[in-house]
């Protein structure tokens, strides 16, 4: 097992993991931080599914691309060697909240974004629209369809779940789902395991339970639910959890 990704927004998943260039990755929750979805594109050439409704996410994910655009474009390889450099053209490139370890890590990767693909849409368990509500900081990048999860201000968005998204793009399955979706989880988990849709692999942050805001044990009765479908625990990261599909 090892982490792939900066400190803050990568995950811990097997060696061995059984991934490919036909593999098809979805990732709920994009925020300021994709080291682990350009990792994995990276490592693997395989699919990516970004799907996230936030403002700041969407307009991180278009510095992104703007940001290896430039690179490759500019021929400035052997300029970004430099960490100096890096921190500077962090600052220069990324209008958001960047941790200090990602530019490092994400610098030397060369993804292939004709295999990207972005929803501005959030993750629910029906096709709707819903309050999504905001930090009290304004520092910080996440947003929550939970009440009183943050503060008291929102904008309303629109949702879809994971059936639909793989019916849009004709996928038969996914390899890996990561949610990092700040309480939703819990829908989306449920919803998931209703349509009888089981990924290789799960990583989870279980934000409900880690804020607090579960008072109705929902946290332990989605992942006793995950077990008894044949998901196995692979690691517990402070309730970032990896699962396995064993069936």
């Amino acid at each position: 097992m090892y982490k792939l990704g900066t400190d803050y927004g990568g995950w811990i998943i097997p060696n061995n993991i059984l991934l490919n260039q036909n593999s098809i990755i979805y990732g709920g929750g994009v925020g300021e931080d994709i080291s682990f979805d350009l990792l994995l594109q990276d490592k693997y050439d395989c699919t990516i599914i970004l799907i996230d409704p936030t403002k700041r996410a969407l307009t991180h994910y278009q510095e992104i691309q703007d940001y290896y655009s430039h690179k490759y474009r500019d021929g400035c390889n052997n300029s970004n060697n430099n960490l100096e450099n890096m921190k500077t053209e962090s600052s220069h490139s990324f209008s958001g909240d960047i941790q200090k370890d990602y530019l490092p890590i994400i610098n030397s990767l060369n993804p292939n974004f004709a295999k990207f693909k972005y929803y501005n849409m959030g993750l629910w368990n029906c096709q709707t629209e819903l309050k999504f509500y905001h930090q009290t900081n304004p520092k910080y990048v996440s947003q929550s369809f939970i009440n009183n999860m943050f503060g008291s201000e929102y904008n309303i968005v629109k949702t879809t779940t994971i059936k639909d998204i793989m019916a849009e793009n004709e996928h038969n399955r996914i390899d890996l789902l990561k949610l990092d979706i700040e309480g939703a989880e819990i829908e989306v988990l449920n919803n998931m395991l209703d349509d009888r849709i089981f990924p290789k692999y799960l990583c989870v942050e279980f934000d409900l339970y880690l804020k607090q805001k579960d008072t109705q044990n929902k946290t332990q009765n989605v992942v006793d639910r995950l077990l008894s479908n044949n998901y196995k625990c692979l690691v517990n990261d402070n309730l970032n959890i990896t699962f396995e599909y064993t069936l």
